[in-house]
């Protein structure tokens, strides 16, 4: 059995972990040649023939060729469906997906340039603009009417006066079997997610609307549903991501982590369901090239990429804080959090502009 990933950053690595304790051959493609996958997977130098060559394809990013996945999909070896990364392409393709769905997201309108971006937010109240495509952890997002948004067209929507931000991911086999792991709740700055914990509550509606983007296209493999809860107690789907994700990290310390029910789900084996799951805290480690390891280790799990470079807000790995309370395990993570950034924290986390978080005003994380 022969696993071809589309793309070679740390999801495909911890992919490539997963799949090493089963009997199959794993690849992954990236331009980059100092990608984290390969200190773990085959390299596929030629994406093509690696399709031919491949009994089945997946992504570990939306941002990688999507001619290739194209082709893959063509070949029926694509999973999940390639109608899921092209919506996760484009902002307004997910909107107007999500709602036709019947799933709530914030109010949103398109501008075709800035000057009817600032416009509707005039409307709005307050509003938020968004690049419909290339944006991610934060990058793209302009906070409406205090900055100027760059381009066009753009995503404006609704200020969201946020009372927390929680997670779904969730696990599909072919044979429509789905395992929702527990809801975590994400704390970001600056439109990063620096830590999270599980499990936490989600209201019923939340798992409704997660079945319903599952049964979409039939989904395979692992996916994660960012929702927003405002204050006034809307539950709204801020974004979806078809593939593992940062916020499911945590999984890492169960007997089934997302990872792992990723690669089973696409190569066609059933999903585990976790048989033990403690309270536990996911801390990233943004913009360092050496962080305190030793220190860490006294409270954690550490995880490291093994990526060439540190920038400020780059994920160069994680810490897993699994403990027998929720007290316990966010206290811990509390540390963690002084540990690695101290008075760096505004340096390593936000841009270089420190503009606000899309949704909410940044916050320390601790």
């Amino acid at each position: 059995m022969r696993l071809l990933v589309l793309g070679g950053g740390q999801l495909a690595l911890m992919m490539c972990w997963a799949a090493a304790r089963m009997p199959m051959e794993f690849l992954a493609h990236d331009p980059d040649p100092r990608a984290p996958a390969y200190r773990c997977a085959k390299k596929a130098e030629d994406p093509l023939r690696a399709v031919d060559e491949a009994d089945y394809v997946t992504y570990e990013f939306e941002n990688i060729d999507e001619a290739v996945a194209d082709y893959a999909q063509r070949q029926r070896k694509l999973r999940p469906h390639i109608d899921y990364l092209k919506l996760k392409k484009n902002r307004i393709v997910e909107r107007e997906t999500l709602e036709g769905l019947g799933v709530p997201v914030p109010r949103w309108a398109v501008a075709r340039n800035p000057t009817e971006a600032l416009e509707l937010a005039e409307k709005f109240g307050r509003a938020v603009a968004k690049w419909p495509a290339g944006g991610y952890d934060g990058k793209g997002q302009y906070l409406l009417p205090r900055e100027t948004p760059e381009g066009g067209p753009l995503l404006v929507e609704e200020y969201v006066d946020i009372k927390r931000e929680f997670s779904i991911v969730a696990a599909r086999g072919e044979d429509g079997d789905v395992y929702f792991y527990p809801p975590a709740e994400n704390y970001y700055v600056d439109g990063i997610l620096v830590w999270n914990y599980a499990p936490t509550e989600a209201p019923p509606e939340a798992y409704r609307y997660v079945e319903k983007i599952l049964g979409w296209r039939k989904y395979v493999g692992v996916l994660a549903v960012e929702f927003f809860e405002d204050r006034e107690g809307r539950i709204l789907v801020n974004e979806i991501a078809p593939r593992v994700h940062n916020t499911g990290h945590w999984t890492l310390e169960t007997d089934a982590s997302q990872f792992e029910n990723h690669v089973r789900a696409v190569v066609g084996l059933p999903i585990k369901r976790p048989q033990a799951i403690a309270p536990t805290a996911m801390v990233n480690i943004l913009g360092l090239a050496t962080p305190p390891i030793r220190e860490l280790e006294q409270l954690g799990k550490v995880y490291w990429y093994g990526k060439a470079e540190a920038r400020p807000r780059r994920k160069m790995g994680h810490v897993n804080i699994a403990t027998p309370t929720a007290e316990e395990t966010k206290a811990r993570a509390r540390t963690a959090l002084k540990i690695l950034y101290g008075r760096e924290f505004p340096r390593l986390v936000m841009r270089p502009r420190t503009a606000p978080r899309a949704a909410a005003e940044p916050v320390p994380p601790y």
